[in-house]
């Protein structure tokens, strides 16, 4: 049995639960609260760099969001012969795995938006900073407008499609940015996501404001 340390309200480790349910794997992982701000969680020991999702594997730890949905990919290729979380080959492959990259760095620069506003005092912040990352979120959601995704409804999600859902959600329940500013056709691909994958209800943080799609 495969043991999950995420917390509710985080994008990272809500992509691993709906990756695991949308292979199958949901029923052989239990999910553990971890609190990262707590010293005498036993989350610190588990992964040293004290840092949500991290997934129990026997006597292995995983972490890293990338590194724990690889692990997921080469689990269901060694049993079906095929993968779900990044289909295709080669190049294709590498495409889709880079997409993914600049999800998670789009979340990773709201993060450092949020610590810089949570944990510095106000006489400290450095608007230089928080614009630089701020930038980085334009320019990727300036890339995926270019790109015009598509999701066909009924479609199995990729690795990619989970992380984009779960980062479009958590700029809402943040209330960091209105990304329907930045792409509006996100959300018909939003409403297409949900309808197409079960544990996207389930999984969303709770009192996340309403939408469409939820």
């Amino acid at each position: 049995m495969m043991i999950l340390r995420t917390s509710p309200p985080s994008p990272f480790g809500r992509m691993v639960k709906i990756a695991a349910d949308v292979l199958g794997m949901s029923g052989d992982m239990t999910v553990v609260a971890a609190d990262t701000n707590d010293p005498d969680d036993n989350l610190r020991q588990q992964n040293p760099l004290g840092k949500i999702p991290a997934l129990l594997v026997g006597d292995d730890v995983i972490y890293d969001t990338r590194v724990i949905l690889d692990y997921f990919d080469q689990l269901y290729i060694a049993k079906h012969g095929t993968s779900i979380l990044f289909p295709g080959n080669g190049m294709e492959t590498i495409r889709l795995k880079t997409a993914l990259a600049r999800v998670i760095g789009m979340l990773d620069a709201g993060i450092l938006i949020v610590y810089e506003g949570r944990f510095r005092p106000e006489n400290m912040r450095v608007e230089s900073f928080v614009d630089y990352q701020q930038a980085k979120i334009t320019r990727s959601f300036a890339e995926i407008k270019a790109e015009n995704p598509t999701y066909t409804n009924g479609a199995t999600p990729t690795a990619t499609d989970i992380a984009l859902a779960c980062a479009l959600d958590h700029y809402d329940y943040r209330k960091q940015l209105d990304w329907r500013d930045h792409c509006p056709s996100l959300a018909a691909w939003m409403m297409d996501f949900s309808n197409a994958v079960p544990s996207y209800k389930p999984t969303l943080p709770d009192d996340i404001e309403p939408a469409e799609w939820r």
